[in-house]
């Protein structure tokens, strides 16, 4: 009795092959992008993290904002550096001068609050070599601090947080991020 290939019915080891080559590509391709899909969402959540941040220190500033002016009508001129910031942009603030008992009364100890809320709420902030990615400063070209004599009211701020290797949109080789901001006092 013997048997007729056209007559056989069902699947050939070299087809069920086959298709388990091609699903298991499929599969590993959607892992692939369900993992950089989670990686751009963490991302995210950071920026959108440093965008709420720079805007609580905007609202500080602009409570205090005859600290931060040379001239208190028009406010024309900012200064080069206040309790805040010197004029190479490095923050003065210490996280460790919040203290949560008590209200902030002044722009400098509401923002030494807001620096412990950057270092709560940004990943490894408060490390060294991150913390040195903090900048502030009046500023005219994106980048540099404008010094003394600058005229406007504009501010550069850059925010900076540790992340996994190429997770940053803007350092696609390093694993500091950084979110940098213009705005006007």
């Amino acid at each position: 009795m013997g048997r007729n290939m056209e007559s056989s019915k069902g699947f050939s080891l070299v087809e069920v092959l086959v298709t388990l080559v091609l699903i298991t590509i499929g599969v590993l391709g959607m892992l692939t992008l369900q993992s950089k899909s989670i990686q751009y969402t963490q991302d995210s959540v950071n920026r959108n993290l440093a965008v709420t941040l720079a805007n609580d220190l905007l609202g500080i500033m602009r409570a205090h904002r005859h600290e931060f002016f040379n001239n208190e009508s028009p406010f024309a001129q900012l200064k080069s550096a206040t309790s805040i910031y010197d004029s190479n942009g490095v923050l003065k603030l210490n996280a460790q001068n919040c203290r949560a008992s008590s209200v902030a009364q002044n722009a400098l100890e509401q923002a030494n609050c807001w620096l412990k809320a950057v270092e709560a709420y940004l990943p490894d902030s408060d490390h060294p070599a991150i913390r040195s990615q903090l900048k502030l400063c009046p500023s005219f070209k994106t980048g540099q601090c404008a010094g003394s004599g600058y005229q406007g009211a504009s501010l550069e701020l850059q925010l900076a947080w540790r992340a996994k290797l190429g997770e940053c949109r803007d350092d696609q080789d390093g694993t500091i991020c950084t979110y940098v901001t213009r705005i006007e006092l």
